[in-house]
């Protein structure tokens, strides 16, 4: 049975664009927002915050102590450290 050569990249999307149709832009609400692209750039007056560190940046755990966890069953962690941001640990996670 012969088969149908294989499209390249290009002609697979030109078909597919041939097949589509571009939407305009619309308002809605913020709550209605998610998961939506914005048709032009937002720009801000200001930065927010306006520094360019935040005062805390995450969570570090090690994957064998959170590896069981699970929504009817979670894990408590231990805080051992706070870092404010640009300072160095002092500690280390154990093994």
């Amino acid at each position: 049975m012969p088969r149908d050569p294989m499209l390249t990249p290009e002609e697979a999307r030109a078909i597919v664009l041939d097949h589509v149709q571009v939407l305009g832009p619309e308002r809605v609400s913020l709550l209605e927002a998610t998961g939506r692209v914005l048709a032009q750039d937002v720009l801000a007056r200001r930065d927010n915050p306006p520094c360019d560190n935040s005062a805390m940046d995450g969570y570090a755990v090690r994957h064998a102590d959170v590896a069981t966890a699970r929504d009817d069953a979670p894990v408590a962690l231990e805080v051992i450290e706070d870092i404010p941001a640009g300072k160095v640990p002092q500690k280390t996670v154990g093994p």
